[in-house]
């Protein structure tokens, strides 16, 4: 038998994720709670409201062995792999972080995503291609996925939500045994951008920094005090991950209490004792009350990988982490868990190393040889002729709407050639139980 890998990163029994779950249909309640609009065929839009995927499972806290979830492939530049998130939470009510009630959509045909929200077009981007294959015992609705995707290729019955930029499962639809094909974008703001980002809409900004009156008022005084002397929203962010991560006193324990409301959230910053449950929404908790718009994404670390150039990523790879919103840059990833996933460049507080060090020993070996290139193509000018980036030499009978990404509208088409190389690859491979 293949070997049991242990470590830092916790399983979705630690994180408290459901994920495993019973399936459920859009049409009705369950899961994914109610969906209404177009009541039978399962196209057009319609709405659905989700309960919390947070679940506690304390039994199996310290559960040592792994179970494999997925394995992908990916252009993806550099060492570090890819986060996969299948839900955003952005609704705190005091007792719990949950999905709002959001509108579902038939998934958008190539070339017809809708932008990310809040990017522009000085923002440097890699446009980026993965393959993905799940196991077949992995059963949920929820569909992971590098964030912002710009294109799917799946067969079954999905729909997009936009506003999270996630597929979710309709009439009885998950994961089990997916193969896939995604497009995405590597967003790679600088400091300055970051530091001058200008206020964000007032509906945004209105939605995603509200707290619940239950929120004790310590919670914000806390948020202020680490902040203290910072200039803007960047220096804010900044502040609170590294508190939470190295210079508050935190420790990583998944033998804590889970939980996300108000009273864990307090106890949480008293004891200084969690895992990335606490860590992610706590600094959301505190963002907000510094004006400063933010959500929890619920997913995956990008995994381990092998010499080959495969991922595998398990359910010790569960994590949840927190995402701020930035205008002219968009929903932005930091770190403040210690020890768990990467924390992203533009969140560092010193210039990183020329190359993330490798992961920890792969589960399995491929047969695959690598499709990492370090070719990283900055596709932010919107006159390149760089047909990876999409310009006009890719897709000169695109249309172009006055003012559009023209790299992201033409993201399909211009990361073609790097699918075709993925796809030629030997994917079908037998996912193990482990």
């Amino acid at each position: 038998p293949a070997p049991v890998r242990t470590g830092r990163r916790i399983g979705a029994v630690a994180l408290g994720i459901a994920l495993i779950v019973p399936v459920t249909d859009l049409t009705g309640p369950g899961l994914l709670g109610e969906r209404t609009g177009d009541g039978g065929s399962g196209g057009g839009s319609g709405t659905i409201s989700a309960v919390n995927p947070l679940v506690s499972l304390q039994d199996s806290l310290n559960r040592p062995e792994d179970r494999e979830v997925l394995r992908y492939r990916t252009t993806a530049p550099g060492n570090s792999g890819l986060y996969l998130r299948f839900v955003s939470l952005d609704k705190f009510d005091g007792t719990a972080w949950k999905p709002s009630e959001r509108r579902v959509q038939d998934v958008p045909e190539p070339r017809r995503w809708p932008l990310p929200a809040g990017l522009a077009t000085d923002v440097p981007v890699t446009p980026v291609s993965t393959v993905l294959s799940t196991a077949e015992w992995y059963r949920q609705n929820w569909l992971p996925l590098p964030y912002p995707v710009t294109g799917v290729e799946i067969e079954g019955r999905w729909r997009f939500e936009p506003e999270g930029r996630t597929l979710v499962g309709d009439r009885r639809q998950t994961t089990a045994g997916a193969r896939y094909t995604v497009t995405s974008l590597q967003v790679e703001p600088t400091a300055e951008q970051l530091r001058n980002a200008p206020r964000p809409p007032a509906d945004l900004l209105e939605e995603y920094t509200r707290v619940p009156d239950s929120l004790p008022g310590e919670v914000a005084e806390q948020a202020r005090r680490v902040t203290a002397g910072a200039s803007d929203d960047y220096e804010r962010a900044r502040r609170l991950q590294d508190w939470f991560a190295s210079s508050g006193g935190f420790r990583y324990d998944t033998e804590v209490e889970s939980g996300t409301g108000s009273t864990a959230i307090t106890r949480f910053l008293r004891n200084k004792e969690g895992f990335c449950v606490h860590f992610a929404f706590s600094m959301a908790a505190m963002a907000r009350t510094l004006d400063v718009p933010a959500r929890v994404a619920v997913g995956y670390t990008p995994g381990v990988r092998d010499a080959n150039g495969t991922w595998s990523v398990g359910l010790q790879d569960a994590h949840a982490w927190p995402e701020l919103y930035f205008e002219g840059i968009g929903w932005t990833r930091f770190e403040p868990t210690p020890d768990r996933g990467s924390v992203p460049e533009y969140a560092r507080q010193e210039a990183p190393d020329p190359e993330v060090a490798e992961p920890e020993a792969p589960r399995s070996p491929a047969a695959a040889p690598s499709t990492d290139t370090g070719d990283r193509r900055k596709c932010n000018d919107p006159d390149s002729t760089d047909p990876a980036c999409g310009g006009p030499a890719a897709s000169a009978d695109v249309p172009q709407d006055p003012g559009v990404f023209t790299a992201r509208t033409a993201l399909v088409t211009a990361a073609s050639a790097l699918l075709a190389a993925l796809l030629a690859l030997p994917m079908l491979w037998r996912i193990r139980v482990r």
